[in-house]
């Protein structure tokens, strides 16, 4: 056993003799067991003979020293290793090279991948043995969702604190645990169901059955299929997740203790061959020569060749062939959109994956792209499934930090005490502060965050302070807090300080992003080209022998702070992407003519994260260059033209999403008139989000509707004002607003024999006709028109705590019919006018108009109509939407989403029609009409009706009012 590990267990066991917050003492005693059994094994083969290999920083995370030696049998600890992957690759028990070869690849992968990077964020923890992955690393979840438990309502108690089921029992919240055994939502079901193999009968009012949903792991996301795109933000972890993938299956192919329980969804003896391939080495490989899926190949081999395979070909080929490779392919969003000569486009790059994949169909591959850099082409020409990356919660936090700090003591960084100290500070800090929550739900901010609190003691509240700090301390202080020379004095000016040095580096950093040359989207920086730069900066500046600055600045950047990495033999790259991004943003808003500068990148997806980052640099200075941006991109003109639509459309969203990032609030204290530019704003989305056009794609128009919302959607009547002044609109015969006019009539309810998809429920076809005209809402009630009663404590919003389904403009779901009665109620008596749920015929009458159409808009079905199941992936989101997102999707009275987005309560029984074959009735259900998000367009249709019972308030249920007369049987 080594000293380490035994270092670790004591330090741990004497932790746990103090007094510690039950969350943090379970991770304690977590992490014990882990290197508890990590002794065992090491014990266990303690008397085995060496044989050829010896392991110890061979893969890394389990066995922190030793020697690692490989000889001709590739053994470890005596049992020969490699076999079992090799019998998977090789269809038989490879031969001793072949056995060798892997190994020796496995080995070096494991080694390569063991560290996190940090030579960009802190130069001490990443020298020397370096912060382990497989110690920090925090299990990934994804905006899907799985089935946490099923049951009656009185047999899933034990997952709550209250027998309403509202509050998460501790090991279950997800301020908590890990998203993975998190209650994520909670939704009663009318039928019968299975949890497991036991059946779970349909409940009654009393005792619903109710089923319990829990985050999907990344992993197991992976796990479901043979092709993946794995979308997420800057810094959310996509690469860290392939590294750790990969690591991890090299540590499984060499047969390493305690490897098999490290992927949550996983088969615990599953093997694979893990190629990591960044997918710029991709574009420039194919802009050199474009032979498609043999380019993919050979990219492959090189990246196998770079881990000393010197002839990997069979070792390759029969693992693709035979599926036992999986292909890691990181960062289509660090591949040009346009191509060059160095490098090819993002199209022709997954062409060419999508033809490697058709080549090698059994072989396993994931992809990952920033979430805004997967647009709708991009995403029909690769067509795999996609899942995005959901932010850190609370929980994981909790699960970071305490490993972070206790990796330091093993680096000798930090005391046993100083962790414990450092660990519970800085989890209460971000649970005390919603900023600190926002950024720390990015896993490199949470990084950032325990750097600067570990190195300085206190934390920065906004993303560009936190990126300033760490930069300063890049520049020099590094080495201040070790009583060692900063850069100011390397360089021979000691008065000096970081900010004398920060034009040129922003500047570099500009020139660099504007290349982008690097494998990951860092720019290369010419060696010659840096060093002409420094030299020219000391000489303007009078330091003494400028030539002799320039070489030992340059010197500090690569071998101290670790900002600059070599890249090849006469280049640099910025040692972080982060980095580099925040200050090439510094360069261009500090510019001159940053406005013009801004304009000229914002159709760049690769630009988005500096613009953001450097209009933070400057608010602080010069907050109306913040408003003088805002109020260009908010603008339909352009040097005295109109914008084309669509780019105007995307610069609303733009502003939208800059002003929230700088914190409308804030703005607005530094005398920002921001009341003007958010009026402004709201006009502008309204009419994106009312342009039957589209000139947007689905995803961006719904990114736009919640966006909207945020400001205060001002298409939907929120205050009893807002709706007396609608109501009076309507009856004056105004049908631009919010309520639409359905002419009296007669019009078709349900759906012909020979229609497809109908059920007999929906049969016979018959007329109703209307003697007067009513009005119907043109939306669902959002979140933001039921807060406003629940505000007056009549009734809480349910989900107001969930974030996939409390936006302000979202439907609000999971109601009883009972209680969307109340709010009726209530609204008719503060408006003086009837309001109410519509009956089912007004309800069909509005959504088809005078003919017998099976969707509002027309016989055919069209994807971006509606928000259905069949548009799940391309509109970017997996629940429903904010209201009115599918222009052209109107039923012929003007109301919007009448089908999609979520099923609307109607004020009948459930009974069958008149003249109907097998007639029924049931009294305790009424009827539900419209379709959900996750439906398919078989009841996404006019026609389509179900029945719930009236105390259901499922997850999927919301209404709409009509203004008409009261009906007899509510009277």
């Amino acid at each position: 056993m080594t000293d380490d590990l035994k270092r670790q267990i004591a330090e741990l066991e004497a932790s746990l003799s103090q007094p510690l917050p039950e969350p943090v003492r379970r991770l304690v005693e977590q992490q014990l067991a882990q290197l508890r059994q990590q002794r065992d094994s090491l014990v266990n083969l303690s008397g085995a003979q060496t044989g050829d290999v010896t392991i110890g920083d061979m893969a890394g995370g389990d066995m922190r020293s030793g020697t690692v030696e490989v000889g001709d049998q590739a053994r470890v600890y005596g049992p020969t290793v490699g076999i079992n992957l090799g019998k998977i690759i090789y269809g038989r028990d490879p031969s001793a090279d072949e056995r060798r070869r892997l190994v020796w690849y496995l080995h070096a992968l494991a080694g390569d991948l063991r560290r996190l990077p940090l030579r960009g964020l802190d130069p001490a923890l990443a020298d020397g043995r370096g912060v382990d992955l497989g110690t920090v690393y925090v299990l990934l979840a994804t905006t899907n969702d799985e089935r946490l438990a099923a049951g009656r309502h009185s047999q899933l108690r034990a997952y709550f604190t209250d027998d309403a089921l509202s509050q998460p029992a501790p090991a279950y919240d997800p301020e908590l645990v890990l998203p993975t055994t998190a209650l994520l939502g909670r939704s009663v079901t009318n039928g019968d169901m299975y949890e497991g193999d036991q059946l779970v009968q349909a409940g009654s009012p009393d005792d619903p059955a109710v089923v319990l949903n829990r985050a999907q792991a990344a992993t197991e996301a992976l796990w479901t299929g043979r092709r993946l795109a794995l979308l997420g933000d800057p810094g959310g972890g996509k690469s860290t997740f392939l590294r750790h993938l990969a690591w991890t299956l090299a540590r499984r192919g060499l047969d390493q203790p305690g490897s098999e329980t490290q992927l949550l969804g996983w088969d615990d003896a599953r093997q694979a061959l893990p190629v990591i391939l960044p997918l710029r080495q991709l574009a420039g490989a194919l802009a050199a020569a474009n032979a498609g899926a043999q380019t993919v190949y050979q990219a492959l081999r090189e990246r196998m060749v770079a881990y000393g395979v010197d002839r990997p070909d069979d070792l390759l080929t029969d693992a693709l062939v035979r599926g036992a490779a999986i292909v890691l392919l990181d960062g289509l969003d660090e591949v040009p959109q346009a191509a060059s000569a160095v490098a090819a486009d993002r199209r022709t790059t997954l062409e060419a994956v999508r033809a490697f994949a058709d080549r090698y169909a059994a072989v396993q591959l994931v992809l990952t792209c920033r979430t805004r850099a997967f647009d709708d082409d991009l995403r029909a020409c690769l067509g795999w499934p996609v899942a995005t990356l959901a932010p850190f919660t609370l929980g994981q936090v909790r699960h970071f930090v305490p490993a972070w700090y206790r990796e330091l003591v093993v680096v000798g960084q930090l005391t046993a005490a100083q962790s414990e100290r450092l660990s519970v500070e800085l989890v209460a800090i971000i649970a005390g502060s919603e900023r600190l929550r926002a950024m720390a739900a990015t896993p490199l901010l949470l990084t950032l965050m325990a750097l600067l609190l570990f190195r300085r003691g206190s934390l920065p509240r906004d993303r560009p302070r936190l990126y300033e700090e760490i930069l300063e301390l890049l520049l020099g202080q590094w080495d201040k807090v070790r009583d060692g020379q900063s850069l100011a004095e390397v360089i021979g000016r000691p008065d000096w300080t970081s900010e004398r040095l920060r034009p040129l580096l922003d500047r570099l950093s500009y020139e660099a992003h504007l290349a982008g040359s690097s494998l990951d989207g860092r720019g290369q920086l010419e060696r010659g080209r840096v060093r002409d730069a420094l030299i020219d900066f000391f000489e303007a500046a009078q330091v003494p022998e400028p030539w002799g600055a320039a070489r030992r600045c340059l010197d500090y950047f690569e071998q101290r702070s670790g900002l600059l990495a070599p890249d090849g033999p006469d280049s640099y790259v910025f040692a972080h992407l982060t980095l580099q991004e925040h200050c090439a943003g510094r360069h261009l808003l500090l510019s001159r003519d940053a406005v013009r500068q801004v304009l000229a990148r914002r159709a760049e997806d690769r630009w988005r994260e500096p613009i953001l980052l450097g209009l933070g640099v400057i608010q602080v200075s010069n907050p109306y260059l913040v408003e003088k941006v805002l109020r260009t991109l908010i603008g339909p003109r352009e040097n005295g033209a109109d914008k084309p639509k669509a780019r105007w459309y995307r610069d609303l969203i733009l502003a939208a999403e800059i002003g929230t990032d700088r914190d409308w609030a804030y703005l607005r204290e530094q005398e920002v008139d921001v009341a003007g530019l958010q009026a402004d704003l709201c006009c502008g989305l309204v009419a994106l989000l009312g342009d039957n056009a589209q000139p947007l794609p689905t995803a961006e128009r719904v990114r736009a509707g919640f966006l909207l919302g945020e400001l205060g959607d001002p298409r939907v009547p929120v205050t009893p004002d807002d709706w007396r002044r609608e109501v009076a609109r309507a009856l004056a015969g105004d049908t631009s607003g919010y309520f639409c006019r359905v002419a009296a009539g007669t019009y078709w309810i349900g759906s012909a024999d020979d229609e497809p998809d109908a059920e007999d429920t929906e049969k016979p076809r018959h007329a109703v006709t209307f003697d007067a005209p009513f009005y119907i809402a043109r939306y669902p009630v959002t979140n933001a028109q039921w807060a406003a009663w629940a505000a007056q404590g009549e009734r809480p919003a349910p989900y107001a705590d969930d974030t996939d389904l409390n936006r302000p403009n979202q439907p609000v779901v999971s109601l009883r019919w009972e209680v969307c009665n109340d709010f009726c109620a209530w609204l008719s008596g503060q408006t003086d006018s009837e309001l109410r749920l519509p009956t089912e015929a007004e309800w069909e009458a509005a959504a088809r108009g005078g003919d017998t159409r099976r969707y509002p808009w027309g016989d055919d079905w069209r994807d971006e109509h509606a928000a259905s199941a069949e548009n799940q992936e391309s509109r970017g989101w997996i629940w429903s939407v904010p209201v009115g997102c599918f222009p052209v999707g109107a039923a012929p009275c003007g109301a919007l989403d009448m089908v999609g987005n979520v099923w609307e309560w109607t004020a009948d029984a459930w009974q069958s029609y008149p003249g109907a074959d097998k007639p029924f009735t049931d009294e305790d259900e009424r009827v539900i009409r419209g379709g959900g998000y996750g439906n398919n367009r078989t009841n996404v249709r006019c026609g389509a009706r179900d029945g719930y019972h009236l105390d259901d308030g499922d997850i999927n249920y919301g209404f709409r009012l009509v203004l008409a007369p009261r009906l007899a049987h509510l009277s």
